[in-house]
Parts: structure tokens; sequence; C-alpha cells
């Protein structure tokens, strides 16, 4: 097996770690550039001397080397593996590459018209880590005048445009207030292959159907995630659920026909045959089926000809799993759409962000957004490790603790040689907690934990660096009453979870009248993941900038501000407040819905 990577790790003292003031040329650049910022970015001769004069000199170890994962140049796995060295475990001390340096000089030629200006700012990209989601890019919490904002948006843009015109034009996403959102059996058969998805709305029902027993089936019994221990105990722990673990012909069907259901997204490959061979292996058990559950749109064409309620929750993207070819897509739209107009079928998903994209594709009917509650984590935040804080990184995450134990020693002045082995756990080459004797609180990532959410409950609080529009996770936290803190730079919330291959829209949509659309009317599409243009939009239909509460920083040194000076009680009160509020509309929804389908109005009666 390959090492990450095969470089000589490197250390040095905590102070001006990002700024490279251990070097003189670098120092002196970026005291030229924050003069040059304070003046309004103005063309600089001597600036852009210096600026080419470094990258000339550098300019080898910029380039990507085709051994090292993700192509990976010497000045990033420089950058990589000085960040995460613990402080004086090496007896050679050396500097590390000044990465945003050479980011911020890339730029600076760049914004002096070179030439081949387009390709300069698509290096810097690269650099910062843009093949595994810009996991180097903290530039924001960097001494240097620049951030990744400077560089992405003048990718996009034909006009070279300023920092304080950028900050203009993509400010701080403002809060979008959001619409909140003998006993009898029903037998449900769930086909889903999202583990947390799939329960969500059956512990909603188990709740709302007060005098029912849910006998539920998941048919697809391997569901993603696979670190989630215990699934049963852990999804479906309430007294009117009964854990499905039968395996039989179905379940093997299934795990026939979507081998890879809990780690895959690929297309489902002819969903005729799908059909036909389900219905002659359910066929005679169909009598007893109360309902259907679908968290995947295309896997509800498998019960459209049959004569059995339906409810589809969705939480992916509608074209997720369909066959990338037009003729299936174009059939697809228009089942999909005769389907939620059919009267033994409720469709609805998890959030608004959702709920704009189907409407963008498919138009009206436009389905209703019921929101994610996550009952079944069974936990309440109750912060018995009141001095540690709980860090959801993403994958690929690279430099993210080591930036954050570097920025403690930074604030309190304190020393990184003098932190003991113990107070720098790494693993894989990566630092997995950020400990400080000298500041108040730990930051401790999920790897070191028994990944139980009753344990994410004890944290003080959480920090959530995103890598997707609608993550569950940050629903499971919120429902929890936990103080959640994330990012509130635009360039966090531009992702790679490849959804431009879902950027369709059906030629015969109609919109309802005198209904405006969600999505307005631009160029831009709510798919375009890595457009500053479409994400700034995009961020409104999120529940990250529509739910109250949540607490947002500017980068890691305001991080580590903002964290001993929150009230978090305070925090924790709202959160629940909005929850049992959020709560008792969603079930009112539910009910609305299930009583569409005929569930007896006897059996809805609130148990809140």
């Amino acid at each position: 097996m390959r090492h990450l990577f095969s470089v000589i790790l490197f250390s040095l003292a905590s102070a001006g770690f990002l700024e490279c003031d251990w070097d003189a040329d670098w120092s002196s650049f970026r005291e030229r550039l924050g003069q040059n910022a304070d003046a309004g970015y103005p063309e600089d001769a001597m600036l852009a001397e210096q600026a080419r004069s470094l990258l000339e000199v550098h300019w080898e170890a910029l380039q990507p080397n085709a051994e090292a994962l993700y192509g990976m140049s010497y000045a990033m796995q420089s950058f990589f593996a000085s960040c995460n060295t613990r402080p004086g475990a090496v007896e050679e001390l050396r500097e590390p590459f000044c990465l945003y340096g050479v980011v911020s000089a890339l730029w600076v030629s760049a914004r002096h018209g070179h030439p081949e200006r387009k390709q300069l700012l698509r290096h810097a990209q690269f650099l910062l880590g843009d093949l595994f989601r810009s996991t180097l890019d903290f530039m924001e919490g960097s001494g240097w005048a620049l951030t990744s904002l400077d560089i992405l948006a003048n990718l996009e843009q034909k006009q070279f445009s300023l920092p304080q015109h950028l900050h203009r034009q993509y400010p701080f996403p403002r809060q979008v207030p959001g619409d909140l959102p003998g006993e009898p059996v029903l037998t449900v058969w769930e086909m889903g292959v999202h583990a947390t998805l799939s329960a969500e709305p059956l512990q909603l029902w188990a709740r709302v159907l007060t005098h029912v027993r849910l006998q539920h089936r998941n048919l697809i019994q391997d569901q993603y995630p696979k670190w989630l221990p215990n699934r049963c105990a852990t999804l479906y722990q309430h007294p009117r659920l009964v854990c499905d673990e039968v395996q039989d012909d179905l379940t093997d069907f299934f795990r026939k026909r979507i081998p890879q259901s809990a780690t895959s997204k690929d297309p489902i490959e002819n969903m005729e045959s799908f059909e036909l061979d389900f219905r002659q292996i359910a066929s005679g058990r169909l009598r007893h089926v109360g309902l259907f559950l679908c968290t995947v749109a295309y896997l509800c064409l498998l019960v459209e000809s049959l004569d059995v309620p339906t409810i589809g929750y969705f939480g992916h993207p509608l074209l997720f799993m369909v066959p990338e070819d037009a003729a299936t897509r174009e059939a697809f739209w228009s089942r999909f759409s005769a389907m939620a107009r059919a009267r033994s079928v409720e469709f609805a998903v998890s959030d608004p962000f959702l709920q704009m994209q189907y409407e963008y594709q498919i138009g009206a009917p436009r389905l209703p957004a019921i929101r994610t509650h996550a009952l079944y984590t069974g936990a309440t935040h109750f912060p018995s490790r009141s001095d540690e804080v709980l860090v959801l990184d993403r994958p690929h995450e690279s430099v993210l603790m080591c930036l954050l134990r570097r920025s403690m020693a930074e604030l309190t002045g304190a020393a990184l040689e003098s932190s003991r082995p113990d107070d720098w756990p790494t693993a894989e080459g990566r630092l997995r907690a950020a400990i400080s004797q000298d500041f108040p609180f730990r930051f401790v990532t999920r790897a070191l934990t028994d990944k139980q959410f009753s344990t994410f409950a004890q944290f003080r609080a959480v920090v959530l660096w995103p890598y997707d529009m609608d993550l569950i996770t940050f629903y499971e936290f919120y429902s929890m009453n936990m103080p959640i803190f994330m990012p509130s730079s635009l360039q966090k919330y531009l992702f790679q979870q490849d959804h431009g291959a879902y950027d369709y829209r059906w030629d015969r949509r109609k919109v309802k009248p005198g209904q405006r659309q969600l999505w307005p009317d631009t160029d831009a599409t709510p798919f375009q993941e890595r457009s500053l243009e479409a994400v700034h939009q995009i961020l409104g239909f999120t529940d990250y900038f529509r739910f109250p509460h949540v607490l947002y920083f500017e980068s890691i040194p305001d991080l580590l501000k903002r964290l001993p000076e929150t009230k978090f009680f305070d925090v924790t009160q709202a959160m629940a407040a909005f929850n049992q509020d959020a709560l008792m509309q969603t079930s009112a929804t539910w009910r609305t819905l299930m009583g569409r389908l005929n569930v007896p109005a006897s059996l809805q009666r609130e148990a809140l």
C-alpha cells in the first residue's frame, strides 16, 4: 500500500505558521500585499515583480506530482506534513512550504494582466486541494490579504474583480426564515439506500399514529452509512416500531439487483425488468402490505402499477440512480409526474433546497418539504463533556485539526514545542484532536469517539464543515438541541458531489398558474455546486441558513474567539423551543398526507 505522502516531516514554531514569518522574502511580500489591500488593491509594479520573482524561484515545487496522492505537488505535501507534525517531534527544524504565499502570488500575477491569467488561477485552485474537497484551504483564517473567494470568482467571471467588489457581490448569507415545516398493525415496505433517511418518516409515524403498531420491512438491507453502529438499536428503538432483520428471497432479490446499495450511487439499469421481477416475487404477499415507502424517487417506479398506497419521502436529488441516457430520463420524468398526481400517492421532500430543485426540474405539483427531525437519535444535548467540542470533518480532511491546534497556540501565546506527545494524537498522518492546556476547549473528531448519538450529545458543541447542501448530520445535531457552529464564507459551500450529472430539466414541465417559481429565472442552475453565482442563490434554500440559532464563524481564529463568548444554555433553550414548534407542524403535515391515503382517522391522534 502506497504511503499517503513521501516527504520529510517538518516542524516549526507556531507563530506565523500560515503567514510564513520565518522567511524574509515571503514576509516582505505579505507586508506589501497588505499595504496594497489597505489602498484598495491598485496596480503595483513592485508588488507584481515580487510575485513574479517568488513564483520563478518556487515554480518547480508547485507542479503536480503524478506519483503522489491526488497528484499533490511538493508544496502541498510539505504544507500537509508540516501542519500535522508535532513541533519538536523531529530533530532537524525546517520551514514548510509557504502555500498561501504562492496562492497569493499567483493572484497578484493574474491581477496585473498576466497573459495566462486563468491558468494561474486554476493552478492556485489546485494548490488549495481542489481535487480533494479543497481541504487545504483555510486562507480566510490567515494573515494574507486574500481568500479562495478571490481565486474562484475570477475563474468564473470575464472581468477581473477585486476583493472589495467580491465582498459586496457575495455578502454573508443572511438567515432566511423558513416555514416550519389487539392493536392494529400497519405494514410498511420501505425501499431506500440511506438508513437514517429511511428511519426518519417511520419514527414520525410511530408518534403520529398512536393506536397502531408499525411493522416495517427494509427491503434493501445494505444501507449507507456502513459505520452506523447497531442499526436496529440506533434507528428503531421506539416502542411502536419493530426493527426488521428478516433475510429472505425479497432481500436477496434487492441485494442482487443493487449489489452496492450501501456504497455506490451507480444507476439502476433496466428498470422495466426490475419492475416485472419485483411484481412476480412480491405479488403473493401484497395483500398484507398497507403502505409502500420509497426514499429514492427512481425506486418508486417499482410500485407504480400496484394497487397499494405509496408515500415517497426524498432526501436525494430527483435523478439519483437514474441512468444518464435521455430516453430513460424522459420516461422517468413522465412517470414520476403522473405518480405525483395519483390519488394513491403522496410525495414529499426533506428540505426546501430539494423542494426547489424538484420544482426546477419537473414543475408542478410542487412537493411539500417536511423537515427532518432525526428522532431516531434518541439523544438530547447534555454537555457532560463541557470542555470538549466535536468536529465533524469532511471526507479527505487534511489540515483542519492541525490548523485549529496552531491557531490555539497563536491566540494564547503558548509555545507548541512544549506540548506533550499525548496532546498531538495522529492517525494516517493527520492530527485527530486539537488540545492545548492554555485554551478552555478541546477539539475532538468523530473518529475518536464510539460514534454513538448518545456520545455526541455529551459535547459542549459541534463544529460542522459541510460537504453537501442538506447533510442529515446537521438535522441530527439540531434536533438534539446541540449548539452548531458553521462557516460563513461562501466558498466553504462549494462542493464536489458530482451533482452536475443531474443538471437536466424536463421539456414538458408545467408550472401552476399564478404560482411563482422558487428558483429565479437566471442562467445559473441549482445544480452548479462549483459556481459562486449559483451557490450564492442556493444557500437561501438551505436549512443551514433558514434555521435560527445556528452560530457562524468567519475563520478558524474567529471560531476560537467566539467559543468562549457563547451563551450555550441560551442557544440550547432557543433551539429546543424551535424544534418543539416545528415538530407539531411536521406531525400535522404527516397526518394530512396519510389521511389523503385513507389511513383511518381514528389512528391519527397526536402523541407529542
